[in-house]
């Protein structure tokens, strides 16, 4: 195997080879044998609880058994056809489906499929920090995007995460990027696929006299830990507010949300950096992924949007 870009890369028409690695790379997979004149090729990834596998093959129709017990897998049909069976459900391969969180049966024929898979629990964690309920339970009613719109707003939150985390050098530039994207793709798959968190209620919200001062435990709270990876639930958790009420806080007197909000004091702190750049030898790519900006020319239209120069202006000064 090679690993170009972050990548682990295997080709064979061996079909030996080519069963053992798909049942290596995708946990308690059961195949049958492959026959003469295959091809496949097999690419994998990973990344703190996040795995990217894509597989081809071709000359093997056939079908295998797996049980994905405590992952949540979503699949991306690039060829052929894929058809999934569980106990209580049945699935058409597409541009974005569910794989069953159980055991299940899958066809394929001429199959391009590429996955992502993360643990249910780290979803379902957040799911339940998201909702401020303690007791909260995680069930996903369906397995295709609720609309087209939801559709492209998982390939696109899918493909940054892919392309510009999980792939290349970004990777390596700490915790903090990782976890942003762990987040942002979370909550992809929690806004764009039927399940119990969109069925879930909205929670009573406190009255408007008590929102100011929790405003300011929440704007302390960024501040303070401007560089670790935080996000809705634990700022919600330092104002003593539920998610929702935050969110609802922020709209009412700042006129923007607290993701917003730590977006741009992230940028503020990219721009300190940037002007003190030159005396460190730091570049425009690695401040982008110190402060959580994955996508270099999303950091630059941000960052344009905000201080109306782009960062390589700002430091070429």
């Amino acid at each position: 195997m090679g690993s170009p870009q972050g990548w682990s890369v295997l080709r064979t028409r061996d079909p030996e080879e080519g069963r053992a690695a798909m049942e290596g790379a995708y946990r308690r997979l059961r195949l049958a044998q492959p026959a003469a004149g295959f091809e496949m090729s097999l690419a994998y990834t990973a990344l703190g609880p996040l795995t990217a596998q894509r597989v081809r093959l071709i000359g093997w129709d056939s079908h295998g058994a797996n049980d994905n017990s405590g992952l949540l897998r979503i699949g991306c049909l690039t060829h052929g056809r894929f058809l999934v069976r569980s106990d209580r459900a049945e699935i058409i391969g597409g541009p974005a489906f569910l794989f069953p969180t159980d055991s299940y049966e899958a066809r394929w024929e001429n199959l391009g499929l590429s996955t992502l898979t993360v643990q249910s629990a780290v979803v379902e964690d957040y799911a339940r920090a998201m909702t401020g309920r303690t007791g909260f339970r995680l069930e996903f009613t369906g397995h295709h995007p609720l609309t087209e719109t939801h559709l492209k707003y998982w390939q696109a939150t899918a493909g940054l995460v892919v392309d510009h985390v999980l792939s290349g050098d970004a990777a390596a530039a700490g915790p903090l990027l990782l976890e942003q994207s762990l987040r942002s793709l979370t909550i992809a798959v929690l806004q764009t696929f039927p399940s119990t968190f969109l069925e879930a209620g909205d929670d009573p919200q406190p009255s408007g006299t008590a929102q100011p001062a929790a405003l300011r435990r929440a704007v302390a709270y960024i501040e303070t830990h401007l560089a670790q990876p935080i996000g809705l639930p634990e700022i919600a958790a330092a104002a003593r507010l539920s998610p929702r009420g935050l969110h609802a806080a922020f709209r009412r007197h700042l006129d923007t949300t607290p993701m917003r909000y730590l977006r741009t004091t992230r940028l503020d702190a990219a721009h300190t950096d940037l002007l003190s750049a030159a005396t460190r030898g730091d570049t425009v790519r690695e401040i982008a992924a110190r402060w959580g900006f994955a996508h270099p020319g999303r950091f630059t239209a941000a960052y344009r949007a905000q201080y109306g120069e782009t960062p390589t202006d700002t430091l070429c000064r």
